[in-house]
C-alpha cells in the first residue's frame, strides 16, 4: 500500500502542458468508477477536468455546482465538465480540445467490460498524440468482490496487465488477509504495480494525475501492427490522416475508423498474461 504524505496531497497546478493530459479510468461494474468520477468532478484543486463518460445516467453531479446542461455536456462552477461519447471517442476528445474555456486535464471513463489497449491506441497511434498526452491508466479493482474466477477472464487481467496504477477500493469492507491475497494476486499478474488502497473512491488527486506513468515505448509493438492493418485496410484514410493531423478544427473529416479503433477493431494476442512480456516492471 502506498502511503499518502504531505506532498502527495499538493497542488497538481503545475502539470506539464505537453498536450492535455489524460488519464484512462478501468474495472468492471460495481468497482467505483463512477464514485470516483464523482470526486474528480467536485475536486477543491481548482484543476478544470473534462470528464467523458458513456451515459450521464449514473453521475451524480452536485446540483449546487451546475452551470449549464446541454445534451452532451453538463458544465459545472468550479470549471469542470462532464461529456458523454456519444458520436464517438476521437470526437468527444475534440469538443473538449476545441473549447474557448481552457481544461486543464481529460480523464475517461471504459465500461465494464473494455479492453483498454485500444483506447490506448486510439492516443498513441491517431492525430490525438500530438494535441494529448497520455498520463496513466487507473484500474479499479472492488476488493469485496474479489475472487480468482472473475479474476481469470480476460478482459480482467487486462485491465490489470495494463493499469499503471491499480486502485483497491471498498477497503473497508474485507479483512487485512484478504487484502494481502489480492494484493499478491495482482503482484503476480503485473510486477512492479503501483498499488493504492481507498474507500468511496476518496483518493488525493494528485496521487493518480499528472503522475507520467503510462510507459509509451511499450505499446511500440501494438502501434506498429496497427498501423500496418490500416496501411492494408485504409489506405486512403491513412494517407489523409496524415496530411491533415494538425487540423483539428476540421475533425469532423478525419479518419472515421479512428473513432471505432477506440473500442472494438484493434486485434490483440497473447499468451497469459495477456501482454506482459511487453509491459516492463514501473
Amino acid at each position: 500500500m502506498t502511503q499518502l504524505t504531505p506532498q502527495a496531497t499538493k497542488s497538481i497546478s503545475e502539470i506539464p502542458k505537453r498536450g492535455m493530459p489524460v488519464t484512462i479510468i478501468t474495472g468492471f461494474l460495481g468497482s467505483g468508477k463512477t464514485t470516483l468520477l464523482n470526486q474528480i468532478l467536485k475536486n477543491k484543486q481548482d484543476l478544470k477536468v473534462a470528464v467523458l463518460v458513456n451515459e450521464f445516467g449514473d453521475i451524480n453531479i452536485d446540483s449546487q455546482l451546475l452551470v449549464s446542461v446541454d445534451q452532451d455536456m453538463v458544465e459545472l462552477s468550479n470549471g469542470c465538465i462532464c461529456c458523454t461519447i456519444n458520436d464517438g471517442l476521437v470526437d468527444a476528445v475534440y469538443r473538449v480540445l476545441e473549447r474557448e474555456e481552457g481544461i486543464d486535464y481529460l480523464v475517461i471513463e471504459t465500461t465494464g467490460i473494455a479492453d483498454p489497449l485500444p483506447i490506448i491506441l486510439t492516443f498513441l497511434g491517431t492525430e490525438l498524440r500530438d494535441l494529448t498526452n497520455l498520463d496513466s491508466i487507473l484500474t479499479l479493482v472492488d476488493t469485496e468482490a474479489f475472487n480468482y474466477e472473475h479474476f481469470h477472464s480476460e478482459v480482467a487481467l487486462k485491465q490489470l496487465t495494463y493499469g499503471d496504477i491499480i486502485l483497491l477500493n471498498k477497503t473497508d469492507l474485507v479483512t487485512p488477509e484478504k487484502l494481502e491475497e489480492l494484493e499478491a494476486y495482482i503482484r503476480d499478474v503485473k510486477a512492479g504495480a503501483k498499488i493504492l488502497h481507498t474507500t468511496y473512491g476518496q483518493v488525493p488527486l494528485p496521487l493518480i494525475l499528472g503522475v507520467g506513468l503510462t510507459p509509451k515505448e511499450n505499446y511500440t509493438f501494438h502501434l506498429e501492427d496497427d498501423k500496418h492493418d490500416h496501411h492494408n485496410h485504409h489506405d486512403h484514410d491513412h494517407e489523409h490522416h496524415h496530411t491533415h493531423e494538425h487540423d483539428h478544427h476540421h475533425h469532423g473529416h478525419h479518419s472515421h475508423h479512428l473513432e471505432n479503433d477506440g473500442f472494438v477493431s484493434v486485434s490483440f494476442q497473447s499468451e497469459p498474461p495477456y501482454g506482459g512480456a511487453l509491459l516492463t516492471p514501473l
